[in-house]
């Protein structure tokens, strides 16, 4: 089959972070100034060995230990050991010896010792980058919301099983019904009805992982939720605003739809243009339903630019961490179509729905958001928007 591929220009519009589940905290890296040298573990204890110190490492940790805390949360710092216990006061030359890669604190103080702060994708060279799986799941969200508000298909694919699962208390039996019902909804959508991936309409568009980005295009940012009297910081490695990078997207225009049981129609998808169209009106129902949220001043004013920015040609698309459960799903379509019955649904769904630790009202859920937070702890801006635009290939 014939394969149409296209460059695709990425451009960081608010902090965006992939996250890898990996925490640094300050036992695992050097900081000089506004720069954390995050460490290779090879290369430290070589440097250790190599001046002697490396006995003199051992007892520091187990001194620390010896309260019955880890060294971290007790407030030590890998940096006050090199420079109060060695004595050096070199720690940029030491930390070109020992790092992996550096990055840069922005706008916030250094993160919890103990916490540390989640890294950002990283490739084998240790330079961050987009992977083309977070970019396609955005993709098939909006596909699939583009899909449900075609006829019936909203109250057909989606509110009617929901309703028919949702009257199980039980919290297993109901996680494992509510699972059946979301791949179910995906099934009859993209994959005419079967269970197997090589029926599926995705198959056919291709994403590749972005180029990486440069480590100058990465900052340590903190984050904080919105809508809740609990101090929630986190700091994360997020790629900054107006970083830019490309990846490939590719389409197989002549694919055999009929032959997989698939409606011929949707072959109309498997175009550059389409689909970008598609990304866009998702984008503009979120951004729309963000303003109707409580946020402050300045990320509210930055939702409403990046509205504005919105284009068919050249769509937003929201990836990464922090997106929370209206970015993805996609019941953020049966909150627009009632607010009455999106709010039962959550109320029967609250057994199994996430962050149950804060409390859930069910009534405005998911009732938190998270911005990112400058040095004086204000909200600045929301997560994980990106701008593409196409190029022919």
């Amino acid at each position: 089959m014939r394969t149409e591929a296209h460059t695709v220009t990425v451009e960081v519009l608010t902090p965006v972070h992939v996250g890898t589940g990996e925490s640094i905290n300050a036992l695992s890296y050097l900081r000089e100034g506004n720069t954390l040298h995050v460490l290779d573990a090879d290369r430290w204890l070589n440097w250790l060995e190599q001046q002697g110190k490396g006995d003199a490492y051992v007892r520091w940790v187990e001194n620390s230990l010896s309260a019955g805390t880890q060294p971290a949360s007790s407030g030590s710092r890998l940096t006050q050991f090199l420079t109060q216990k060695l004595g050096r006061t070199d720690v940029a030359q030491v930390a070109a010896q020992v790092r992996r890669y550096p990055v840069q604190m922005e706008e916030c103080t250094e993160p919890d010792p103990s916490r540390g702060f989640r890294t950002h994708i990283r490739n084998a060279r240790h330079r961050a980058y987009l992977p083309g799986s977070s970019i396609k799941g955005a993709i098939r969200t909006a596909l699939l919301e583009d899909l449900l508000l075609e006829d019936d298909h909203l109250q057909n694919e989606l509110l009617t099983p929901l309703q028919q699962v949702l009257g199980n208390t039980r919290t297993r039996q109901l996680r494992s019904d509510l699972r059946r019902c979301w791949q179910q909804m995906e099934q009859d959508l993209l994959r005419a009805g079967k269970r197997k991936a090589n029926y599926d309409l995705l198959r056919f568009v291709m994403v590749s992982d972005s180029q990486p980005f440069s480590h100058d295009q990465v900052r340590v940012r903190r984050v904080r939720s919105e809508g809740t009297h609990r101090t929630t910081d986190t700091w994360l490695e997020m790629l900054t605003q107006g970083a830019r990078t490309t990846f490939t997207l590719s389409f197989e225009p002549e694919a055999p739809l009929a032959s997989l049981g698939l409606e011929t129609g949707l072959g109309h998808y498997l175009r550059c243009d389409t689909l970008f169209e598609v990304l866009a009106k998702r984008a503009e129902r979120r951004l729309e339903r963000e303003l109707k949220y409580a946020y402050p001043a300045t990320p509210k004013q930055v939702i409403q630019e990046l509205l504005e920015q919105n284009r068919n040609d050249a769509p937003l698309l929201c990836v990464g961490w922090g997106q929370g459960y209206l970015g993805t799903t996609v019941m953020g379509l049966v909150q627009d179509e009632s607010a009455q019955d999106y709010s039962q649904l959550v109320l029967k769904m609250l057994p199994v729905l996430p962050r149950r630790g804060q409390g859930i009202e069910h009534g405005r859920f998911p009732k938190t958001r998270r911005t990112v937070r400058d040095r004086q702890s204000t909200s600045v801006a929301p997560l994980g928007w990106v701008q593409l635009r196409c190029q022919e290939g």
